[in-house]
């Protein structure tokens, strides 16, 4: 009976965004109210008021660090819009990599997981997406694809999800780094496939499923290798740099070709000069074509700087120490009561914000606009804010009345057959919570005791647990909700869970059969 009572807000949830379809906002509210009323209604859950409310404070303090991020990347999106930037953007990348299905795999399989591995906290998505409409694609295809992009979260924001693990069950990161990469090792291929399948239907995979493969095993090997030396914190931005500098190598091979072929015959110098030259000339051409048609006012490096501003300084605090300590020391919100801490100046947000203002002055010309665009990002952070809200409110109602520490003990009960149930429950944990970080740190600790108990070996149950939880976040209300509002479509997470639940649960479905096999 208890664990009826546990999964009811769950299943709120899934039928009000599933079945009924329901707005985001209604779907949160409802599954706030059903995990309130689980704790009212039934003794073994209950909470005093006192506690209650102070989950619902903890709930608001996580999101905190969301809403951080959310609105000044908004912001910078629609900065860039009011100057048509995003088009340019995205005919730069098309001149970089003219193909459009390696496009797609340049997209998804490097620069997503790069801008995770960098940030976290779904930053990947929300740069990526935009990219995606200014290459054409429609608003449901780019959410999916920016979804699909969320492949390196157990690496996302330098490993933070990944060092509490290992840190909480006392294991070596690199281990825990490189046992994840192993559990998850088909699915980095199995998403750039579903993403040329989604861009460009059956025909783009059969004219691309090479170089899909490819790179998704070169990511793979990057993050494995990687977790190893230097370390599991620049696994990700390591292995997805390798995974962009093949694409665009293997997009202009012909050109690469040609050029070496000329250095290596000692080609007379002029020929170079030329090739800069023209490449001078067609870039001023198509910046005079686009102010011709009065597509833009800005040059395409204009739109370029603020993300090379944001990557540059996002590196910045985070691979110098001395820095990343006063940063992560000084300007910080911290309420111990309620679980906050929020350190101002070395959150992805502030960066955001910064590269936000750096882009007002680059622009020159969106000052005199810059009230009308904080009204429209406002406008469009609102909603998702409020169901973000909602969910992760919810999520620390069920931890705080011991509704997932019962599912965990249920769970428990089996012994070395819990290998079967270990991926699910953390992806359980992953969807609840929509971070990979806020699941190790609520699950962790059981497969530890599971470990004990049974003997199964840890590295491998927290491998499946760091893996599984961080796919299942991909189709979290939460992160749904990100991918919603970065394209501008109400009800959009409806369409991502029904659309993407099933490769979830097919991710996961994997994840298990590996761990199956490793575990003797």
């Amino acid at each position: 009976m208890e664990i009826i009572i546990a999964t009811m807000p769950l299943w709120v949830a899934i039928v009000m965004l599933v079945v009924l379809q329901r707005p985001s906002q209604q779907a949160g509210l409802a599954t706030l109210i059903a995990a309130i009323g689980s704790t009212l209604l039934f003794p073994v859950f209950r909470l005093f008021p006192g506690q209650l409310l102070l989950a619902l404070v903890k709930g608001l303090a996580t999101s905190l660090s969301v809403f951080y991020v959310l609105f000044p990347s908004l912001l910078l999106y629609y900065l860039l819009k009011s100057v048509d930037g995003m088009s340019l953007l995205g005919r730069g990348i098309s001149r970089l990599v003219p193909e459009r299905d390696l496009q797609v795999l340049l997209l998804v399989i490097g620069f997503a997981p790069f801008a995770e591995s960098v940030s976290g906290f779904g930053v990947g998505t929300i740069l990526v997406i935009p990219l995606f409409l200014a290459l054409g694609y429609s608003s449901a295809q780019s959410a999916i694809l920016g979804i699909l992009g969320q492949m390196a979260v157990p690496w996302g924001g330098l490993a933070i999800g990944t060092l509490l693990g290992a840190e909480i069950t006392n294991l070596d990161p690199s281990i825990l780094g490189s046992t994840t990469a192993l559990l998850t090792a088909p699915l980095p291929v199995v998403y750039g496939l579903v993403a040329l399948a989604v861009s460009g239907g059956k025909k783009s995979v059969q004219r691309r499923w090479p170089e899909a493969i490819a790179a998704g095993v070169l990511l793979t090997i990057g993050v494995w290798g990687f977790s190893w030396i230097p370390g599991v914190e620049l696994a990700g931005v390591l292995g997805s740099t390798l995974v962009m500098s093949f694409l665009v190598v293997w997009a202009n091979r012909k050109l690469f070709h040609k050029l070496f072929h000329k250095l290596f015959h000692k080609a007379k110098r002029k020929r170079p000069v030329n090739l800069v030259n023209s490449a001078r000339n067609s870039s001023e051409k198509t910046a005079h074509d686009s102010a011709e048609h009065g597509i833009t006012k800005v040059s395409l490096g204009q739109v370029i700087a603020p993300y090379g501003i944001l990557t540059a300084i996002l590196l910045i605090s985070r691979l110098v120490v001395p820095l990343k300590i006063w940063l992560k020391s000084h300007f910080v919100i911290s309420i111990a009561a309620i679980n906050l801490n929020l350190p101002l100046l070395y959150n992805p947000g502030f960066y955001l914000l910064l590269t936000a203002l750096a882009t007002v002055t680059i622009l020159g010309t969106v000052v005199h606009k810059l009230r009308v665009i904080t009204i429209q990002a406002w406008q469009q952070f609102i909603p998702g804010a409020i169901a973000l809200a909602c969910f992760l409110a919810a999520s620390q109602v069920m931890q705080a009345s011991g509704m997932i520490a019962s599912l965990g003990m249920a769970a428990a009960t089996l012994g070395d057959k819990y290998i079967w149930v270990a991926p699910w429950l953390a992806a359980l944990g992953g969807w609840i919570t929509g971070s990979n970080t806020a699941s190790n740190a609520l699950l962790s600790q059981l497969q530890q005791e599971v470990s004990i108990q049974s003997g199964l070996p840890l590295q491998w149950l927290m491998g499946a647990q760091n893996g599984a939880s961080a796919h299942a976040t991909m189709i979290s209300p939460a992160r749904a909700i990100i991918a919603a509002t970065a394209v501008g479509w109400s009800g959009a997470e409806v369409f991502l869970l029904r659309q993407m639940g099933l490769v979830v649960l097919g991710a996961v479905a994997v994840i298990m059969s590996l761990l199956v096999l490793a575990v003797p």
